[in-house]
C-alpha cells in the first residue's frame, strides 16, 4: 500500500492510551475525531496532506511528517515516542515555539 506510514506514529489517544497511526486513513480518522474547537491551521494542513497521500497526490512520508508536526504541536504525541523524537532530532520537523 502506498499510503503506509513507515514507521507508524504513536499518539496518546486519551483516555484509551497509546494508539498507532499506521497509514493515512488512520491519520485522517484521528484528525477527524479531534474536537472542532481545538483545530488549527496546522490541523488543516495535516488533514490535507493525509488526504492527498491517500488519493495518491503526494507521498505518504510527506503526510506522516505533517501529521507528526501537528501531533507535536497539539500535544497528543505519546510520551517518549521513538518515532516522533527521531524525526524531530533529524531536523525533519521543527515545531519548537510554534504553540
Amino acid at each position: 500500500m502506498a499510503d503506509i506510514f513507515e514507521p507508524p506514529v504513536l499518539v496518546d489517544d486519551a483516555p484509551f492510551g497509546v494508539r498507532p497511526i499506521c497509514c493515512t486513513m488512520d491519520a485522517i480518522e484521528f484528525l477527524e475525531e479531534w474536537p472542532f474547537e481545538r483545530r488549527s491551521k496546522l490541523h488543516a494542513c495535516a488533514s490535507e496532506a493525509c488526504c492527498a497521500a491517500y488519493d495518491g497526490r503526494c507521498e505518504a512520508d510527506a503526510a506522516r511528517k505533517a501529521f507528526v508536526a501537528w501531533a507535536r504541536w497539539a500535544g497528543v504525541s505519546a510520551c517518549g515516542s521513538a518515532v516522533i523524537d527521531a524525526v524531530e532530532r533529524a531536523g525533519v520537523v521543527d515545531v519548537a515555539g510554534s504553540k
